[in-house]
C-alpha cells in the first residue's frame, strides 16, 4: 500500500449538499465511507449515501504510480493522482446509471472536500458538494453542519439557506497553487490570489493574479444570478461557470491574451474559510498543465503578504 493511500485508510463521515443540474438545492446527503487495505495491495471502499438519491455498495481500487483504477463493482473508472492529497476521476456508477466527473482533495489530514458532477449521457442530473471528516473507529459519528430547512423553501435560494454566496463574498482568496506540466512533471508551488468585488445589478469583478500558466494580473468582469456567472465582452478573461449553493463552482474560462482555456473547479468548506481549487489548462484540446491547492479567505487582501 502506498503512502498516499495510507492517509485515507479509516472511516470517513460527511454531510453532502445535493443540487440538480440547474443548481437548485435538493437536500443534504449522509455520506459514509470505510476504507480498508487488502492483502493483495488493493483498497476496498464500502460506501453508503442517503439523500435525494441513495446507494450503498463497495468497490476496489488498484493504485499505480500516477493513477488509480476503480475496478468495481459499485464504481468503475480511472482517476489521475495529481498529488498525494488530490485525485481527479472520471467514473461510472452502474447501479445508478450515472457517469461522474469527480475530484477529492484532502484539505488537512482529517478533512476532505469533493465535487461530484453526475450525468446521464450529456445531461447533468446531480451535483454533490461534499465535506468528509475522518472518524476514529471507536468514536461516534460527528454532528453534521446543516442549515435547517426543506427543499420546498430552499430550492429557489441560490445560497441553500446560508444567506450568502461564499465564493462571491467581497474579499480575497489567497494561498499557493502547485503545478504539473503537460507530462505530469511537478512545477512547485507559486502564490495565487483572487480578489472579489461585488457590484450593483448582479455585476461582479474578480481580479486574478499568480499561478503557473497565466501569472499576469487579469480582471474578470462578470454578471451573475447566484447560480451562474458569465463574462462581459470587455472582460480580459471570458467564459462562464456554474455555482452550487454558493460553495462550489465549475466552468470554462478563456484567457484572451495567452489563448489558454482554463477548466476550473472549486469547493469551499462549510465555514467558508478555505476552498479547494483544481484547474486544468488547455490550448485547444491539448492540456498544457494543471494547478491546484487550498486558498484561505480574507476580508481584506492587505492583511496577508504574499
Amino acid at each position: 500500500m502506498s503512502a498516499r493511500f495510507s492517509r485515507g485508510i479509516g472511516r470517513w463521515v460527511g454531510s453532502a449538499e445535493v443540487f440538480d443540474g440547474q443548481g437548485r438545492f435538493l437536500g443534504n446527503g449522509a455520506d459514509y465511507r470505510h476504507v480498508q487495505a487488502l492483502e493483495d495491495g488493493r483498497i476496498r471502499i464500502d460506501v453508503s449515501f442517503v439523500g435525494p438519491f441513495k446507494h450503498s455498495g463497495h468497490y476496489l481500487i488498484r493504485e499505480e504510480a500516477d493513477h488509480r483504477l476503480y475496478e468495481g463493482p459499485a464504481n468503475i473508472g480511472y482517476a489521475e493522482t495529481l498529488s498525494e492529497n488530490l485525485v481527479d476521476a472520471n467514473a461510472y456508477w452502474p447501479a445508478l446509471g450515472l457517469s461522474q466527473r469527480f475530484f477529492l482533495m484532502v484539505v488537512d489530514g482529517d478533512l476532505q472536500l469533493s465535487l461530484a458532477q453526475m450525468s446521464r449521457g450529456e445531461h447533468l442530473l446531480y451535483v454533490v458538494v461534499g465535506q468528509n471528516e475522518r472518524v476514529p473507529d471507536d468514536a461516534a459519528n460527528p454532528q453534521p453542519t446543516l442549515v435547517s430547512g426543506i427543499h420546498y423553501d430552499l430550492q429557489d435560494d441560490p445560497t441553500a439557506g446560508r444567506g450568502t454566496l461564499l465564493l462571491h463574498r467581497a474579499g480575497c482568496w489567497q494561498g499557493e497553487l502547485s503545478g504539473l506540466d503537460a507530462d505530469g512533471r511537478r512545477l512547485g508551488a507559486v502564490p495565487y490570489t483572487e480578489t472579489v468585488t461585488p457590484g450593483d445589478g448582479g455585476r461582479l469583478t474578480v481580479a486574478v493574479a499568480g499561478g503557473h500558466f497565466d501569472p499576469t494580473s487579469r480582471e474578470l468582469d462578470l454578471l451573475t444570478d447566484g447560480r451562474r456567472a458569465w463574462a462581459t465582452a470587455s472582460s480580459a478573461v471570458v467564459g462562464s461557470y456554474s455555482l452550487d449553493g454558493g460553495r462550489a463552482a465549475s466552468g470554462q474560462l478563456y484567457h484572451r491574451d495567452v489563448h489558454l482555456r482554463c477548466w476550473l473547479r472549486s469547493v469551499a468548506t462549510l465555514d467558508g474559510r478555505r476552498k479547494a481549487v483544481v484547474q486544468h489548462w488547455y490550448r485547444g484540446g491539448r492540456r498544457v498543465g494543471t494547478q491546484f491547492g487550498v486558498l484561505t479567505f480574507l476580508a481584506h487582501c492587505e492583511d496577508t503578504k504574499m
